[in-house]
């Protein structure tokens, strides 16, 4: 079976499997052995792709003894990661088929047996999609009586424009967030606590604020107050990341959206086919970056290392995406700042970090407004 496509095939499906056994992964590795199973084997509707890869993989037969058997009709939910921004993507990625009526449970297996319950804000989601269903997670091979296995509706890869399906729901979800006061909204980094970022990102916050935006720290809010905060906004702005998929989940025509690379990966790209499918149009992807803050023994910038940014040509390409209305008065950090925030990196890498500088023509690097 091909990767999932946001068009059409199997990622728009949902099959039924008759006493299907339901098998969490064993160990903890990238790509677990696990999934659902039938009397034909392996079912292959209920993997999860990433990127072209399929991340489950196949159970071979004979399938494990069931330790339960469980009556009535349930649906597959798919594998539960406990990473924010995998959650939502890609746990949530079946989320389009959970409100069928006449399901017992939504079933879904642990991507490694420490996880725990679901947490708080992943309660919140279920309420938002207004599930009146059990939410379940199998810790142990499981047969259900029927299952409902619907396709990966959203991802990352190919599927990362979701299906429409997926992006109805996503719509319905808005729908169902209260109006708040308009505002504009930059999306920081500076309160995460993990690696990975930009270089002096508090300079961005005060020039952000001088320019009216309400500077917002996702990872303190509840999910619910980020989803109106988003609602709401008029520009969205940040520097990229896994907050984005949230900003897309909510993203609206009259909204203008875009984002500072941090890295030269393409690990945007995925958030970038997420906000054209549902604004219809290109967000702003400014490419300002001056070097990369890497481990000393790393050469690639990735999802742990820092950007370093122009200032002066990321005011002038906030600008010219309409964001602000003038780069005049723009304030870079100052050095001491810089030093700071580079000591900070590597007390979080707890090795030193060595600068990358990035050679690039003179030019603004920005995508469509």
């Amino acid at each position: 079976m091909p990767e999932p496509l946001p068009d059409g095939g199997w990622s728009r499906e949902v099959v039924t499997v008759k006493n299907a056994t339901v098998v969490p992964p064993e160990k903890m590795t990238w790509q677990p052995v696990c999934g659902v199973v039938s009397e034909d084997g392996d079912c292959a509707h209920a993997a999860t792709w990433r990127s072209g890869m399929r991340m489950t993989r196949d159970i071979q037969s004979p399938p494990p003894e069931p330790a339960r058997k469980v009556s009535g009709r349930h649906m597959w939910g798919g594998m539960y990661y406990g990473h924010f921004g995998h959650f939502m993507v890609e746990t949530m990625s079946r989320c389009w088929a959970f409100d069928r009526e006449g399901i017992d449970s939504v079933v879904f297996v642990p991507k490694h047996k420490d996880l725990k319950d679901f947490a708080q804000y992943q309660k919140e989601f279920w309420d938002l999609l207004g599930l009146e269903t059990d939410i379940t997670i199998a810790r142990e091979p499981t047969q259900f009586e029927e299952l409902l296995v619907p396709g990966q509706g959203f991802g990352l890869g190919k599927i990362a424009s979701g299906t429409p399906e997926f992006r109805a729901a996503m719509r319905r979800i808005r729908q169902r967030i209260p109006d708040d006061e308009k505002r504009k909204i930059y999306v920081s980094r500076t309160k995460f606590n993990g690696r990975g970022g930009v270089i002096a990102e508090a300079a961005l916050e005060r020039n952000m604020a001088a320019h009216g935006y309400t500077i917002m720290h996702p990872e303190k809010m509840p999910l619910l107050e980020q989803f109106r905060y988003y609602k709401s906004a008029t520009h969205i702005i940040g520097v990229d990341s896994s907050a984005f998929h949230i900003a897309g989940m909510m993203a609206d025509p009259s909204q203008r959206i875009g984002f500072i690379l941090r890295r030269s990966n393409g690990g945007h790209d995925a958030i970038t086919a997420q906000i054209r499918a549902m604004i219809g149009r290109d967000p702003a992807v400014i490419d300002v970056l001056a070097a990369h803050w890497l481990d000393v023994l790393q050469t690639e910038s990735n999802h742990l290392s820092w950007g370093e940014l122009d200032h002066l040509r990321l005011a002038a390409a906030l600008e010219h995406n309409g964001f602000i209305d003038t780069a005049h008065g723009w304030e870079a950090p100052p050095e001491d700042e810089i030093a700071a925030s580079v000591a900070r990196a590597a007390e979080k890498a707890k090795t030193e970090v060595a600068r990358r500088p990035v050679h690039r023509d003179d030019v603004l690097a920005s995508a469509n407004s």
